[in-house]
């Protein structure tokens, strides 16, 4: 009889042990999963903020940009208002001495001093005319002068095209998982979330150089931001743009279309890539 209890106590002091464990087990992944998810919100937050600010900033240099072209615009109807009332003067003054050296001629050559003061009011009027002429095309080709294209890594930042998360990373080191394609491979850009038919914006002031049509990225945009830097846009429709355009950073050059058959199960998005002299680099760090 004493050897059968030792054996049950022996046993219930085992399950015991296992009881206990399982739940230690159970409070790790609790805190495990609680943790995970508490940085998972931590980084939509930080990213959310990011953007916020950015759309901001957006709206503050579209704000001075307009300020500053207004007073160029003012500025030069001030410089043609000054050149137009130069010209009249001049037009004007001209004339006056036309009609005082009428004055002079005798009366037997009247007929021809009339002839003669017609051809010069005529002159008058075709140099006023070549003056007037001259200083509209100086303007216009002042206008029509290409702006300077430089950008910066150290000192300059690329606006967001969209507002949206990221859903692929930049990784040219090592592969990634493509959902879509079910397959891992590298990925030269960054691909963010976007809705259909939302406005992507120009990044930076650059000059359009080539749009393409391409099976993975559908219609695509590279645009010359200088130095070196290009900057690319895929996954768009309904452009506002032509190539040789110039825009400005903020301005729209296209709307976010249905996402190609590489990216179905992606849903739609931005294929946002950076160039440096012709090599694919992290645009990530460059985004404001």
């Amino acid at each position: 009889m004493t050897v059968k209890r030792k054996k049950k106590s022996t046993f219930t002091g085992g399950k015991s042990v296992t009881v206990a464990f399982s739940l230690c087990l159970l409070a790790v992944v609790a805190m495990i999963g609680m943790y995970t998810v508490g940085k998972s919100e931590q980084k939509e937050n930080e990213l959310q903020q990011k953007i916020a600010d950015a759309k901001e900033r957006q709206e503050e240099e579209r704000a001075r940009q307009e300020e500053v072209r207004k007073a160029q615009e003012e500025e030069q109807k001030q410089e043609m208002e000054e050149m137009r009332q130069e010209a009249a003067s001049a037009s004007a003054k001209r004339e006056k001495e036309t009609q005082t050296a009428d004055k002079t001629v005798e009366k037997n050559v009247i007929n021809e001093a009339e002839l003669e003061s017609e051809f010069q009011a005529e002159d008058a009027e075709i140099a006023e005319n070549v003056v007037i002429d001259e200083m509209e095309e100086a303007v216009s080709d002042a206008m029509a002068e290409e702006p300077t294209l430089s950008f910066s890594a150290e000192t300059d930042k690329l606006f967001w095209p969209i507002a949206g998360n990221v859903i692929l990373d930049y990784s040219m080191d090592k592969s990634i998982y493509f959902s879509t394609l079910n397959q891992y491979k590298y990925n030269p850009a960054v691909i963010i979330q976007g809705s259909l038919d939302a406005s992507v914006m120009c990044a930076a002031q650059g000059k359009v150089t080539s749009i393409e049509t391409l099976d993975e990225t559908g219609t695509t945009v590279t645009m010359d931001i200088g130095n070196g830097y290009e900057v690319i846009y895929g996954q768009l429709k309904e452009l506002t743009v032509k190539e040789g355009d110039y825009r400005k950073a903020g301005e729209t050059i296209g709307y976010v279309s249905e996402p190609t058959k590489y990216f179905a199960q992606e849903g739609c998005n931005v294929y946002f890539g950076v160039r440096k002299d012709g090599e694919s680099i992290d645009p990530m760090p460059l985004l404001q």
